[in-house]
């Protein structure tokens, strides 16, 4: 059987078996909402006010890159990911799939944040950020103002988005409602928002291989394995 990675949530909450998909889809958004995007501002806003900048893996390529300006769409994409996951991971039979996944994708983030703190790097492309117009400019402007440039990486976008189309695929091949088509979309639209974060000038190119590279080793290594 799956197991519960924390003991306390039986205690707590030992009727959620019960709850509508709903009600049990809000209950998993809420532990990562709490636990895990709650974190993530704290520290960006941190790391802002120390202002110290350690081991950056900045190439020429980073700088040479365009800005485009429309992949901030697929960047914003990146909030979808979590609500989708959480309905998935509550539907019937696969509830202690969704919770055991949320969990170790907290985890997860919270190793990408450790790393934030320990190796606090500061995006210098920003500058090259400009000229984006209509709702592109205005996404871009909120984007900027709610997320300072720090938090580098591995960045979390890549990360977490790729544990998420792995859960959703993995619980759908249970289902066997999985199909080539799905896959495509799936992959394609994680692959542009994986694109996004380096052509919007939010993160280093490292930053999206150290996120890949965490996010398959975590899957495979430790995820996967608890779930089957």
């Amino acid at each position: 059987m799956v197991k519960n990675d924390w003991a306390i949530l039986d205690r707590w909450w030992p009727e959620r078996d019960t709850w509508s998909q709903s009600k049990y889809g809000m209950f998993l958004l809420s532990l990562f909402l709490l636990l895990g995007a709650l974190p993530y501002a704290l520290i960006n806003r941190f790391s802002a006010w120390r202002g110290t900048n350690t081991y950056s893996f900045e190439t020429s390529l980073d700088w040479d890159l365009p800005f485009v300006s429309w992949m901030v769409v697929p960047y914003y994409s990146y909030y979808l990911y979590f609500p989708l996951a959480a309905w998935v991971g509550a539907s019937a039979g696969f509830r202690r799939h969704g919770l055991l996944f949320f969990q170790r994708m907290i985890v997860a983030a919270w190793i990408a944040y450790a790393l934030f703190l320990i190796f606090p790097v500061e995006i210098e492309l920003r500058s090259q950020a400009q000229g984006a117009e209509g709702l592109f400019g205005v996404l871009m402007t909120a984007l900027h103002e709610a997320d300072t440039p720090y938090n580098a990486w591995p960045s979390t976008h890549v990360l977490l988005s790729i544990l998420v189309v792995f859960f959703i695929r993995h619980v759908w091949q249970k289902k066997g409602t999985w199909t080539m088509s799905k896959s495509i979309v799936a992959w394609t639209a994680c692959g542009l928002l994986v694109a996004s974060t380096a052509l919007i000038k939010q993160h280093y190119l490292f930053d999206g291989v150290t996120g890949t590279a965490l996010a398959f080793a975590l899957w495979y290594g430790w995820i996967r394995p608890a779930l089957n």
